[in-house]
């Protein structure tokens, strides 16, 4: 190939012999040191990169399985939480209940205590005080 070079550089390119032949020699360097890619080369560093990015996806899915397992655990504890929470809603509707049966008892406790003391100071308890006192009088002689 450098004979052809030489000689194409000295018929058309009309360099000096000399100047032919240091170019060529230049170029045959060049061209020697030039590292060339080809198919298979990039196949290779392709394959490499691929590998690199199956290591990744390794990675991803531990951190996958990471967060799935912190996941489940998430919802185990709300579980729990809603379950107890149940069971502090049902003790609280029960002691709701108690107390508004409680409030009913003593409004009416209340109610009975106000008609009493009412009857028991107006004219129709001094007159049921003045009957039990004459039946008691009756009994004890």
């Amino acid at each position: 190939m450098q004979a052809e070079m030489i000689d194409l550089l000295s018929r058309k390119g009309r360099f000096p012999t000399e100047q032919a032949l240091v170019l060529a020699e230049a170029i045959d360097m060049a061209i020697e040191k030039t590292q060339f890619v080809t198919v298979p080369i990039l196949d290779a560093r392709f394959a490499a990169v691929d590998v690199r990015f199956a290591a990744v996806d390794v990675r991803f899915a531990k951190v996958d399985a990471r967060f799935d397992a912190v996941d489940a655990r998430f919802v185990r504890l709300e579980a729990r939480m809603e379950s107890g929470f149940a069971a502090l809603n049902a003790r609280i509707d029960a002691l709701e209940v108690k107390m508004d049966a409680k409030m009913e008892r003593w409004a009416v406790r209340m109610v009975i205590a106000m008609l009493i003391s009412q009857t028991a100071l107006g004219p129709i308890g001094v007159g049921a005080l003045d009957a039990l006192r004459r039946v008691l009088l009756t009994l004890v002689h």
